[in-house]
């Protein structure tokens, strides 16, 4: 059964592209996270006279938003790649004449790759320890629990993950590595979850949720490209434009918030949300996974134009 995809916060994402263009200009948008290809498809509804660059690290889930934006494929420009690979070089490299009036990142994991990706994202189904997001090759999740030592495997589940249970973790996951290989996700949860005391399980989640998240985060570099990332899309972004990015847990949301203030400081641009966006109860009745989500904009326009408001302490 195909998992049904929510694109999230999409009335108020629509919404904000709008309060800045008309309908009916000629915009370049870049979905630098096309996932599903929902958000794109609705950008490329509300303005039918736009083109939009469909970019995504992961080959599968481009391929599937492009199937999934057929009808618009005259007005995409899909390509693999990472979002912080993308500076003026590779706009022209890859054809593209001027820059994106409008960015959106989603930095959410997708339904399709918890359930179906068969790449060990969930401890629903028994999987191999992979969590590569790009067909491109590099460390998995596999290698990172082998064979990293107990300081490196402390430290990404303590920062990445914030779990509070991460000294028992790593002595219970080198005690299993004397004896036996861990190389699947249904291994690592069920070891996660005889080390943490049931009543200590975090509500409505599975208490290998943090570890799994850490290890995802670890193997995709995924803090890292947004550090590099969103800054380079900041500078990519025409004058006027306007960018926005959804984060889905606090270590993202913290680098995207500086990020936007340390940009708008310079008086190029002015932040549209003073404090992220949120869900509201119709949402997140809908879709319960968008619960996390926190929206950011940030309008860039010329200095002459900015009216600087009171900066988010």
């Amino acid at each position: 059964m195909e998992p049904v995809h929510y694109s999230v916060l999409y009335r108020e994402i629509v919404s904000f592209f709008q309060s800045v263009f008309e309908k009916d200009k000629e915009i370049l948008f870049l979905d630098g996270t096309a996932g599903e290809g929902g958000h794109s498809l609705l950008l490329l509804q509300a303005f039918p006279q736009s083109k939009l660059i469909l970019l995504d690290r992961d080959s599968v889930m481009l391929s599937r938003a492009q199937a999934r934006l057929s009808e618009f494929k005259e007005r995409i420009i899909p390509i693999e790649a990472n979002f912080s690979e993308v500076d003026p070089e590779f706009l022209q490299e890859n054809g593209i004449s001027g820059p994106p009036d409008g960015i959106l990142l989603d930095l959410g994991i997708s339904t399709f790759h918890l359930l179906h990706a068969g790449r060990g994202f969930s401890f629903r189904e028994n999987e191999p320890l992979d969590m590569r997001l790009s067909s491109a090759g590099g460390i998995s999740a596999e290698d990172v629990v082998n064979t990293y030592p107990e300081k490196a495997l402390s430290k990404i589940f303590y920062e990445y993950g914030e779990e509070r249970w991460t000294k028992k973790i790593v002595e219970a996951i080198l005690e299993r590595r004397r004896h036996s290989h861990i190389g699947y996700s249904g291994d690592l949860a069920q070891l996660v979850s005889r080390v943490i005391p049931r009543k200590f399980w975090p509500p409505g989640k599975h208490p290998a949720t943090r570890v799994f998240q850490a290890l995802r985060i670890e193997v995709n570099q995924e803090l890292l490209h947004i550090e590099v990332g969103v800054p380079k899309l900041l500078e990519v972004l025409a004058p006027g434009g306007l960018m926005q990015v959804i984060s889905f847990h606090s270590l993202e949301d913290r680098i995207v918030k500086n990020l936007f203030r340390d940009f708008a400081r310079t008086r190029e641009a002015k932040l549209l949300t003073k404090k992220p966006v949120i869900p509201g109860d119709e949402e997140t009745k809908e879709n319960p996974a968008s619960r996390s989500a926190k929206l950011r904009v940030i309008h860039k326009t010329l200095p002459t134009d900015i009216d600087m408001e009171e900066e988010e302490e």
